[in-house]
């Protein structure tokens, strides 16, 4: 048996590995997120069980845990904790590679795998589809109250005594794109948000491009990190994975919808879209923008949490501070709508 290292280009800070076995066959030995539960790992790894057994090929298939390693949560066996309670999980290896700008053809081929997953978490027993309110958006107007009572302004002192500067340039950077787009109307519009109830089920919530793996020809090799997986609108993973990628030059200012229009109804070949996920989509992509932010900078300025590459946590927030006007004003244009 041979274990890499293997580089991420995540933020989690997860330690990644491959091993090879004797046989040649190839996994990746990767941690849960410290603070995950025993059972919400159980479930997601069940989650991904049902899907494998449902026919969705594109999700690696987990392994059962070496037997001198600790199995935890019940009949769990595919999940070990080591001496410190870190959790443990050995999948199959996907080749491919993410595709940050993917051609439509790709981005159509990607979102019918989704949907062909979504059709088939939504037949996992233990947690039937049912109408709710979104966590997703409940989370986000939670945190535009503390935003609205904590801005961001008040980081500014903190923000100059950071040993970087370049994350205090981006602070002023944000401020003053949130003064002159009408930030705090959006805010208070966001924290004053009612929710309509919208159908819920088993979702990735963490589906970005770079969990998102392309073979060569450009089909779809798989998705990969389930470690966020939980219940929600799948309206979540459409509009966290189109946001996080590049759109085709020439699409201007047109909306999340319009850029992916194409890809929007390749899904819906699948799983047709009810009007108020639809709807979900743009609104959940603006407010994901001003709440990472809102996160980045709490993370960086009040936490002082530090990053192996810094450089890409930089580009990070210059992505979501070019987003940030036209996320002001798709908040504002859905004052008067409930989603």
């Amino acid at each position: 048996m041979t274990i890499s290292r293997l580089g991420g280009s995540g933020f989690s800070g997860s330690r990644v590995f491959t091993v090879r076995r004797g046989s040649g066959a190839l996994f990746v030995l990767k941690n849960f997120p410290p603070a995950t539960l025993a059972t919400h790992a159980a479930w997601v790894h069940g989650l991904m069980r049902h899907l494998r057994a449902a026919g969705v090929d594109a999700v690696p298939e987990v392994s059962a845990v070496r037997p001198e390693r600790r199995s935890i949560a019940g009949e769990c066996s595919t999940v070990a904790a080591d001496p410190e309670g870190v959790l443990w999980e050995l999948v199959e290896f996907i080749p491919g590679s993410p595709r940050p700008a993917p051609t439509e053809a790709e981005a159509a081929t990607a979102l019918v795998g989704l949907a062909r997953l979504h059709v088939a978490a939504a037949t996992l027993p233990e947690a039937p589809p049912r109408p709710a309110p979104s966590p997703g958006v409940a989370r986000r107007i939670d945190q535009a109250r503390r935003l609205a009572a904590a801005p961001w302004h008040l980081l500014a002192t903190s923000a100059a005594a950071l040993p970087n500067d370049a994350v205090q340039e981006r602070l002023l950077r944000a401020l003053e794109i949130f003064q002159t787009g009408g930030g705090r109307a959006a805010v208070d519009s966001l924290a004053t948000h009612e929710p309509l109830p919208v159908l819920c089920q088993p979702v990735l919530r963490d589906l970005w491009s770079d969990h998102v793996l392309f073979a060569e020809d450009g089909r779809l090799a798989g998705f990969v990190d389930f470690h966020a997986a939980g219940c929600d609108t799948p309206a979540t993973d459409l509009a966290r994975l189109l946001g996080s990628w590049d759109a085709s030059a020439g699409c201007g200012r047109e909306t999340l919808a319009d850029r992916w229009r194409g890809s929007l109804e390749a899904y819906e070949t699948i799983r047709p879209l009810s009007a108020r996920e639809r709807g979900l989509i743009p609104w959940l992509h603006a407010t994901g923008v001003i709440c990472g932010l809102d996160n980045w900078f709490r993370w960086l300025i009040t936490d002082r949490r530090e990053f192996d590459d810094m450089k890409r946590v930089l580009a990070r927030l210059d992505r979501l501070l070019d987003a940030m006007p036209d996320a002001l004003d798709g908040v504002r244009l859905a004052v008067s709508s409930r989603n």
